[in-house]
């Protein structure tokens, strides 16, 4: 978890001061610590694909709504702990790499209800 929050920590800083890897670390971040960071992102970015390919590809993950019911969009569980978790390591990397054909079909399969209706155009 701790390794998490460093790793959203730093994209939060890369994210508001750099435009690419090749400008060097942003203000205030060592440039041990932003090779690091560079590392982790790709090493995690390549789990994230490797989890699409070898796991969702052929098993999409339920959309929100439908693995967990009972919480709303707005609700905190979205933010932290199991609900975060979902949308970012199974759901958000499902949309990340299928198709667009196979996201539409997913669309058809699983509609968005009222609630979650701009849900998929924004992830």
């Amino acid at each position: 978890m701790m390794i998490r929050f460093i790793f959203l920590s730093l994209f939060m800083i890369a994210g508001t001061t750099m435009a690419s890897n090749e400008i060097g670390a942003p203000e205030g971040v060592s440039a041990e610590d932003w090779e690091a960071y560079l590392k982790h992102k790709k090493d995690w970015e390549a789990m994230l694909q490797q989890r699409f390919e070898s796991e969702l590809k052929a098993n999409p993950p339920l959309p929100p709504w439908e693995k967990f019911p009972e919480y709303e969009p707005s609700n905190i569980f979205w933010r932290m702990g199991t609900g975060e978790e979902y949308l970012i390591d199974y759901f958000g990397v499902y949309l990340k790499y299928a198709s667009k054909d196979d996201i539409q079909a997913y669309k058809l399969k699983y509609p968005a209800p009222k609630i979650w209706e701009n849900w998929y155009n924004e992830n």
